[in-house]
């Protein structure tokens, strides 16, 4: 089980396996209130896809979600402070024992909120960010944290999910997209869905352009990668070239947009083909997302993308179908 107790408290055993002590990580749940549906893919046709505040009005055992996600989340021992990143009119100021972060915007603008006040509140500290639709397996978070901690210090931690062999195992999360990557070079691929956590190191990033992606891959999900990176690519030209042109009056060369653009069209295809490593996606994100100062001052410092077995984080609840199996109701 590593440094975390089934009750949460750590162990100090084996703090000489990691290469940094194990100590809780500011998380922020992002809880936007979501008033589109998701478009589903046609492997969803005939599904009933949610929207709204589906932390709140969803329940389980009578209890609003986003309150089970909480003592999860808190039970687990890996993440303190907590915050929910959603609308205070929906969540109050506080909850529980959780501080609100007042935003309700596009999942981008969440984002924004949540983690720039975190970097304000939690200086130094890497940070992890969730989403309110799901519900994580305690002895899963344990097992995904055991894998972070191994290998820190990270830029970027984000792990893909291993879908069974069985797609029925997946019950009603059958019809989410999945993707395919060899676990490593020359290897046969292996299907993954992607992970509902991730933990960064802010000062490494330009957090601009994280908020601007993840807000346009948020748009695009469920769709077909191709397509997906043909409107995130298209929607991020414009800021791109103003940055290069930025560059160019400070006597810069001019290389954001070739590298953004670049690498991550050969990412999507990879991804389309089933053919980039773990490794080789590092490669890629890392000359987009991290910043020239941080490169240099870091060079070994990677993005890690590990594969595991853990299917309460990607079985996020995107239609009624999901909810009753998971919730258990539907309000």
């Amino acid at each position: 089980m590593g440094p975390w107790s089934a009750s949460g408290a750590q162990k100090i055993t084996s703090i000489r396996d990691y290469h940094v002590k194990p100590h809780p990580l500011p998380l922020a749940v992002l809880a936007g209130s979501d008033p589109e549906p998701s478009v589903l893919p046609e492997s969803g046709a005939g599904l009933h896809p949610l929207r709204g505040s589906k932390s709140i009005y969803l329940e389980v055992g009578g209890r609003p979600l986003i309150d089970v996600l909480i003592e999860r989340l808190r039970e687990s021992g890996c993440f303190d402070p907590i915050y929910i990143a959603g609308p205070a009119r929906e969540f109050g100021e506080s909850r529980g024992p959780v501080k609100v972060i007042d935003t309700d915007g596009t999942f981008g603008d969440n984002m924004k909120a949540a983690v720039e006040q975190m970097v304000v509140e939690c200086p130094g500290q890497n940070l992890a960010i969730s989403t309110c639709d799901i519900l994580p397996d305690v002895e899963e978070l344990h097992e995904l944290m055991d894998d972070y901690y191994r290998h820190a210090p990270l830029d970027c931690w984000f792990p893909l999910i291993l879908t069974p062999e069985r797609t029925q195992q997946l019950g009603a999360s059958a019809w989410k997209p999945k993707y395919r990557i060899p676990p490593k070079p020359g290897a046969e691929p292996v299907s993954f869905l992607p992970g509902h956590l991730i933990v960064v190191a802010p000062e490494a990033f330009r957090r601009w352009l994280i908020y601007h992606s993840f807000d346009l891959a948020y748009r695009t999900r469920n769709r077909p990668i191709l397509l997906r990176l043909g409107t995130i690519s298209s929607h991020l030209m414009a800021g791109l070239i103003w940055k290069d042109f930025k560059k160019l009056l400070r006597f810069q060369a001019p290389t954001l947009t070739y590298s953004v653009i670049y690498n991550g069209i050969m990412l999507g295809l990879g991804l389309r083909r089933g053919t980039i490593s773990p490794e080789a996606m590092s490669d890629r994100l890392r000359p987009i997302y991290a910043t020239s100062q941080h490169r240099r001052r870091y060079p070994d410092r990677v993005a890690r993308f590990p594969l595991v077995k853990a299917l309460s984080l990607a079985k996020d609840i995107d239609t009624e179908e999901e909810a009753r199996e998971i919730t258990g109701e539907l309000v």
